[in-house]
């Protein structure tokens, strides 16, 4: 990863997460660590990212060696079984797919944990009338 300003946010959005958990509204408690989730799947969809010269991961290095020759990546071919798209240069910058899929997933499962934890957020502000943990605190005492 060598994009100054995809760390600078990713560093903004942990700062800013981290500035939220501290607090003591459970509410702000509750973005805080979502936006910590979100800084953290941008970090890892950065590491994806190749612009070194490494070959595309989904191909075999023959493959990719004949596609760069023809300055293509990849090029359907279905007698040989081969289904992927066509895509010219530059085709040193991509990213990788499974770093993506795994992001996805983590967003899905982040979204649905989000929803758990608002919803007993909801109820704690049901029954004691408030969402500050140092009341709730002193209410349980």
């Amino acid at each position: 990863m060598n994009n100054f300003f995809l760390e600078l946010t990713i560093a903004l959005l942990f700062g800013i997460g981290t500035f939220l958990v501290l607090r003591r509204d459970m509410m702000k408690v509750i973005i805080g660590f979502g936006v910590i989730s979100h800084a953290i799947n941008l970090y890892i969809v950065g590491s994806g990212v190749f612009t070194d010269g490494t070959l595309v991961p989904i191909l075999e290095h023959e493959q990719a060696l004949e596609g760069l020759g023809q300055g293509l990546i990849y090029n359907d071919n279905l007698t040989a079984g081969i289904l992927g798209p066509i895509t010219t240069n530059p085709y040193t910058e991509f990213v990788d797919p499974l770093v993506q899929a795994l992001v996805l997933t983590a967003i899905v499962i982040g979204l649905a944990t989000t929803a758990f934890v608002l919803t007993l957020c909801y109820r704690v502000n049901e029954e004691y009338g408030t969402v500050d943990v140092q009341e709730l605190r002193r209410l349980r005492e």
